[in-house]
């Protein structure tokens, strides 16, 4: 209560009130009550008769209306109010109906000033510019409209009016070959006014532009150029009677040893082709619109680009040998192709869950990194086993979801993944953060691939540059997969080497590892040991090894292979490593002599086990006449892809067809101008060559390279070169 006089008197008199006997002692007993029993003596109160029908009818409405309504008001309270105003309630649709009309006419308002002011700005068009003439060097200028600077405008009939600056006739013959621009930079630097080069842009930022010169925003930067230095490739020339060094180090081209007379010629050491660098390269110009320089293309790296897997029961830790033989398609001689094939065995190994985060932003652009990471992830495919689980998302500014949880008999939804990557093109930034959330929660959050052992597989070029809380929430994410069997990689494609430690410290409490792959080859290892868990170096220092039967061998030619030692090059090893389940190839046109002799050569191959390091050897094995098919058709698959590839390699490197003529004497004429009866032969294929993703990609390849006009051009003016007119053959023969 307030404090006041009043307060203080009644405080008083109930000071002064008598309280019964006893009042306050029944108080704090009813206060000491629990509530049950409380509530019993409660109940156990009589109620009044006709007490509950008093309180219904004190609390009537009806009855307590006409009570209050016959109270008196005092005067004191009327004049105390205030006049209540009557609001008349308007209807909800009067009022929507007010509103939209108040919004129309605000937005007239707004669009007319709009309006006013775009009407006031103008584009000023350029005058059309015939010819600028500048005094002094451009650098020095800042202004169009500086002395040293004349623009002749063009006449009614398009040809400039030199009386207006006095310029000689010597002068106007040359600016009249402008319209040519072939003849040179002046011709270039003429077809660029109006296209990507303004003159009448902004002198002052021209001036301090790269050479003076500002690019349109639409003009096409031409492609970045990494120099590398030349590597040894190849096989040396033997030195023996009846193989041709001069031919091979002129023309390039591996040509074929007789064998009658130097019993040196029959054997020799041959490289396997694991190695697609040259393929890589031709497919990144392809994209840019661009044909390969022949000298750098690699036969081999065509045979090993189409190999597909052999279905060679090879042990795990051992290499199987596989032969096959048929006709030479694309060559009208007698000729027949040999391959020799080696796989080196599957070992046993758990099924996983294997996620690829795969990055398509602009940077991935540089250096073909897009296109390794194609030939890898298809490369990788026949490495999964039938429990396996594949999931890939590709991301720049935005993440997609390609596959998820697919199995290798999946087939659709492979080829989907082949077309989606086939058509990805680095654009944008990478929005690296969103894209390990993602591919981290569909590694952990997988039904299908429960219990599974789960790899995650990041190719990118981006760095592990993230924002705070982004790190953070995937650091916390990192940490719950790890509870689990979980591991980590970055493939990261960049060529330069930047410390591992921030995507260790990303990575958190998972267990991460950090490669560097800098071809396509050593991207897909690194795929298939992410899958399997181990390395998968399967043998080191491969070595084949071939002895042709001279009884049925007049000659062979090793295709591909051209020594590099004539540019000042020692040749390559012929030494090589192969992988788990990997396939390497080599290619021999040979010609029989029409005999009976059945033993055509007998091959082996010795290799280093890694684990154990001890050498260990596969053959001799036979090589029989019957084992060459009569029909391309009936040619095994691996044989029908190599010859397909071999003969797109020799058409780009403007190789020959050679045919043997006499024993010792041999022919020789240019391939053909295009790659048009190589598609052909490629779209012939059998049915389960062609539905393979490697060659698929191959064949796609080819075309885009016969679109842009052919594999060679001037093909008389380079065979000039060779001493070759037109198709007439030529020969060579033992001296």
């Amino acid at each position: 209560m307030t404090d006041t006089p009043f307060d203080s008197t009644l405080d008083s008199r109930l000071n002064e009130a008598v309280v019964p006997a006893g009042f306050v002692r029944r108080l704090l007993a009813i206060a000491s009550l629990g509530d049950d029993e409380l509530d019993v003596r409660l109940r156990d109160v009589s109620i009044p008769v006709g007490l509950e029908e008093r309180l219904g009818n004190v609390v009537a409405d009806e009855a307590l209306d006409d009570q209050l309504c016959s109270v008196e008001i005092p005067v004191s309270v009327l004049t105390g109010t205030h006049n209540i105003p009557y609001v008349r309630r308007r209807s909800q649709l009067r009022q929507w109906a007010l509103a939209a009309s108040l919004m129309m006419m605000v937005g007239a308002g707004v669009i007319g000033l709009l309006g006013v002011v775009v009407s006031s700005v103008r584009l000023v068009e350029p005058p059309p510019l015939a010819l600028m003439v500048v005094a002094q060097g451009p650098l020095d200028i800042v202004s169009p409209l500086e002395p040293a600077v004349t623009i002749l405008p063009a006449a009614d009939d398009g040809r400039w009016q030199p009386s207006l600056v006095g310029l000689s006739d010597e002068t106007m013959r040359l600016l009249t070959t402008f319209d040519r621009p072939q003849l040179g930079p002046a011709g270039q630097l003429a077809e660029d006014f109006g296209k990507v080069w303004n003159p009448w842009d902004n002198w002052l930022l021209m001036r301090w532009g790269a050479l003076g010169y500002v690019p349109a925003t639409d003009a096409a930067l031409p492609e970045l150029n990494v120099l590398t230095a030349p590597a040894a490739q190849g096989m040396e020339a033997p030195l023996v009677r009846g193989y041709d060094r001069e031919f091979l180090y002129s023309r390039g081209v591996q040509p074929p040893t007789l064998t009658a007379f130097d019993p040196a010629a029959l054997g020799l050491d041959v490289p396997l082709a694991t190695r697609t660098d040259s393929v890589e390269r031709v497919r990144r110009l392809a994209a840019a619109g661009r044909l390969p320089n022949p000298e750098r293309v690699r036969t081999e790296d065509f045979l090993a680009a189409v190999q597909p897997h052999s279905g060679l029961a090879a042990a795990p830790g051992r290499l199987a040998i596989r032969t096959a033989g048929g006709p030479s398609v694309f060559n009208r001689s007698d000729a027949a192709l040999l391959q020799v094939s080696v796989q080196a065995g599957l070992p046993p190994k758990p099924a996983a869950h294997l996620v690829l985060a795969i990055d398509t932003s602009v940077g991935m652009n540089w250096d073909g990194s897009l296109d390794s990471v194609r030939s890898a992830v298809t490369g990788i495919l026949p490495h999964l086993g039938p429990q396996d689980r594949l999931s890939v998302i590709l991301f720049s500014r935005e993440v997609t979801e390609i596959v998820r949880e697919v199995r290798r008999d999946d087939r659709a939804e492979l080829d989907q993944l082949a077309v989606v990557l086939e058509h990805a093109g680095g654009a944008g930034g990478a929005n690296l953060g969103a894209a390990l959330q993602q591919a981290i929660s569909l590694a952990i959050e997988s039904e299908t691939a429960a219990g599974l052992p789960r790899r995650l597989v990041l190719i990118t070029t981006s760095r592990p540059l993230l924002a705070r809380s982004d790190a953070e929430g995937v650091r916390q994410m990192f940490a719950e997969a790890a509870k689990g069997d979980f591991r980590f990689e970055v493939c990261d494609l960049t060529r330069e080497e930047s410390p591992s430690a921030a995507w260790l410290e990303l990575a958190g409490q998972a267990a991460c590892t950090v490669r560097r792959p800098q071809s396509a080859d050593q991207l897909r290892w690194a795929l298939v040991e992410a899958l399997t868990g181990n390395t998968s170096l399967a043998a080191s220092e491969v070595k084949l090894h071939v002895d042709f039967n001279p009884r049925a061998v007049a000659a062979y030619r090793l295709i591909g292979h051209e020594s590099t030692s004539f540019g000042g090059l020692l040749p390559a090893s012929v030494e090589t490593d192969l992988h788990d389940g990997q396939v390497a190839s080599a290619l021999f046109e040979v010609w029989l002599y029409p005999n009976e002799e059945d033993d055509v050569a007998t091959v082996r191959v010795q290799w280093t086990d890694p684990g154990e390091g001890q050498t260990r050897q596969a053959g001799p094995q036979r090589v029989s006449r019957v084992q060459f098919a009569t029909a391309f058709e009936g040619s095994a698959l691996s044989l029908q892809a190599s010859a397909v590839a071999v003969e797109a390699a020799e058409v780009l490197k403007q190789a020959f067809n050679f045919r043997l003529i006499a024993p010792d004497r041999y022919g020789y004429e240019p391939k053909p101008s295009g790659l048009e009866h190589v598609l052909v032969q490629a779209r012939n294929v059998a049915p389960g060559l062609a539905e393979q993703p490697q060659f698929r990609r191959f064949v796609a390849l080819l075309e885009v390279l016969s679109r842009q006009g052919g594999a060679r051009s001037a093909v008389s003016a380079r065979a000039g070169t060779r001493g070759i007119i037109g198709d007439q053959w030529r020969e060579y023969g033992l001296k």
